[in-house]
């Protein structure tokens, strides 16, 4: 059975637009570069989260180190209260997120050739769980068709994370398809698995190194991605 899976954070939707508003909205953040913050905050971000995968850290750790740390890289000094006010207006943002451009169209469209979709995400069950409300996503994907790390105790790269999908669907390696921003997670998570993959790689993707793996399909912007869904899928 043919299928699409998607990816949620910066595939579905753009992660930066609630942390951007945040940014602009402390007064000790407000002038900072996001051009240089982001980079920085990914990778505490990321760091903070695999203790929270390790349960090493509370998820209210992990979110006073990832923005406590990057923000002492670059020579801001806050206290966890301030750093936990700052989680609460991201959180607040979080709410007011929308679908990149042309990715309604994609998920109507495969929605009409009735073929088979879901999602795997990384990340907390109530934080991606309020995603996918918040973005209308619920019109597209009931809840089983949506897996996420924080619920099944494994997260992406791991290949036992495309197992659960395997287990709940009935799909076929070669016919199944993973649309993914990260080239660690989602790429190199779903050549593993045995599926083909499309990188959605973003202006931002700073890939220092060329992949080892290469995607079955690149594309830079949802534009051509939907172009190249509905030719080949229909």
């Amino acid at each position: 059975m043919l299928t699409i899976a998607f990816d949620l954070d910066d595939t579905l939707y753009d992660r930066t637009q609630p942390l951007r508003k945040s940014l602009l909205h402390f007064e000790k953040t407000k002038d900072l570069s996001f051009e240089n913050f982001y980079p920085i905050f990914e990778i505490n971000r990321e760091f903070a989260f695999e203790k929270v995968k390790e349960r090493v850290w509370s998820l209210e750790e992990s979110y006073i180190y990832r923005i406590q740390e990057t923000l002492r890289q670059l020579g801001i000094d806050i206290s966890d209260k301030e750093a936990l006010s700052f989680q609460e207006h991201y959180e607040y943002q979080q709410q007011h997120i929308e679908l990149l451009p042309h990715i309604e169209d994609i998920l109507a469209f495969l929605q009409r050739e009735d073929i088979q979709t879901f999602i795997i995400t990384n990340g907390p069950s109530n934080n991606q769980r309020n995603k996918i409300k918040n973005l209308g996503l619920e019109n597209y994907f009931r809840k089983e068709q949506v897996i996420v790390s924080g619920e099944e105790g494994v997260a992406k790269p791991d290949v036992r994370i495309f197992e659960v999908a395997e287990k709940r669907f009935p799909l076929e390696k070669k016919q199944t398809w993973f649309i993914g921003d990260s080239y660690e997670n989602d790429i190199v998570g779903a050549h593993h698995a045995g599926w083909n993959s499309i990188w959605l790689k973003h202006e931002r993707n700073n890939e220092s190194t060329l992949p080892q793996i290469t995607p079955t399909k690149t594309f830079t912007n949802t534009k051509d991605l939907q172009e190249f869904i509905v030719a080949r899928f229909k």
